[in-house]
Parts: C-alpha cells; structure tokens; sequence
C-alpha cells in the first residue's frame, strides 16, 4: 500500500513570517503558498483542504517571477491531473479556515471530513478569528470527527488543536514511507533540525498548539507544513 502525494497551488499571499512562528520571524516578509493536497492510491482521489476560492486568487507582483510557481483555480489543477470535480471521493477539511474550505462546494460527490469542534465553530465564529466564513461550508454534510481517527486504510487524521478548535493532521502511508500534512498553519521554519518545533504564530490556545506541533515532529513521518514554498511531489 502507498499513496502519492501531489500539492496543488491555489493561491499566494504575501504576509510576515511571523504569523508562521509565533514570537519569532516578525519583520521578515514570506510568499506564503496555500495548498490543496491531491493524494491518490488504492483506487481512490483524495483532498486534504481544498484551499482558495477562485474569486479570492490574486497573485502578487513578483510572485511567479521569483518563484516559478503559477498558482490557479483548483479545478484547473485537477485538470493538469487529468482529474474532474466528480473524481474526487474523499475531502478532509484539516480545518475551516476560508484557505482550506473555499472551494468545499466543488464537490457535491465527495464525503467530507472535517472536526466536530471545528464546524460548530465555524458556524459561529468567535469575532476574534476573522477567517472563519459560514458560507464556505453551506450545504456541505459532514462525517464529524471527535479522536483520531482511520479514514481509509493508510490514512488517518490525528487530533492537533490550538492553532483552530479542531486542527486535524492527516498521516499518510506513501511509497516512501509514511507523510504527514499539518492541521495547523505553518512553514519549514517551525521545524528547526534541532530543539523542539516552534508554536504556529497564530492560534486560539498557544499551549495546545505547541502541544500539537510537538506530537506531529515526534511522529517521525516526513512532515508537509501547510503553507511551505519547497513543497514538492511525492510520487506513486
């Protein structure tokens, strides 16, 4: 058993680094990458988040020439994969802010996964988390997760709160071995070589999301931060 592993660029934003790292970074402007990852295998197309919407893709000056990188709309990105809309069987949702839901209503077929914590919560946001857009998550049905949890076998989502009410980390068995996409918002800085992971920069409980950043590095999987430019294809 193995999964491939595909990023799918469906936007850019330009912020500080220290929204990555909290306590460190501040001053330092980053391209800030948002994901949707296409993971294949065992006959079945799966998303984990489903990142911008397209109405919100807005590249900034400089972007692509720096970096190569051609961010477009999710459906053109399944169409490079020679994937439609109605492929996909499977969405799990690492959380709901408006980058990792904002094309969840593409997929009228697919069975979505998402924390139950973390939909309550995006249902009624507090005034604090801005992110949060109910509109994003109308009309989709929910498989509500409260543990840790086998989605399919070889995938897993695993409990990692703090940076949201309800993060879920997705653990996948790949062809080189097991990978693990965040549930929180980070980047390659949040994990130096040496010494613990650093605490996203944003978050609603800095302790558990600490917390959480240390039990995925402790899993010894390769880790896939969520918002990482270096991010590249881990094949079939």
């Amino acid at each position: 058993m193995g999964y491939s592993i595909t990023p799918l660029l469906t936007g850019v934003r330009n912020p500080d680094q220290g929204i990555m790292t909290y306590q460190q970074g501040y001053g330092k402007r980053i391209w800030l990458p948002i994901w949707s990852f296409l993971v294949r295998g065992e006959g079945r197309n799966i998303l984990v988040d489903t990142g911008l919407d397209e109405n919100e893709l807005f590249v900034p000056q400089g972007f692509i020439d720096e970096t190569g990188l051609v961010p477009q709309s999710l459906i053109e990105c399944l169409v490079q994969e020679g994937l439609s809309v109605e492929d996909i069987d499977i969405v799990i949702n690492t959380h709901l802010h408006d980058d990792h839901c904002g094309n969840n209503a593409l997929f009228p077929r697919a069975v979505f996964y998402a924390h139950k914590d973390e939909i309550a919560f995006c249902r009624n946001p507090h005034p604090i988390d801005h992110r949060y857009d109910t509109a994003f998550i109308e009309g989709t049905s929910f498989v509500e997760v409260d543990r840790d949890l086998e989605v399919v076998p070889g995938i897993r989502v695993l409990l990692s709160p703090g940076h949201t009410v309800g993060g879920l980390s997705v653990l996948i068995e790949t062809t080189q071995g097991p990978a693990v996409i965040t549930g929180f918002c980070c980047n390659a800085e949040n994990f130096p070589a040496n010494g613990p992971a650093v605490c996203p920069g944003v978050h609603l409980d800095a302790i558990a999301a600490w917390d959480s950043i240390q039990k995925i590095k402790g899993l010894g999987a390769r880790i896939l931060p969520m918002h990482d430019l270096g991010l590249q294809k881990i094949p079939g």
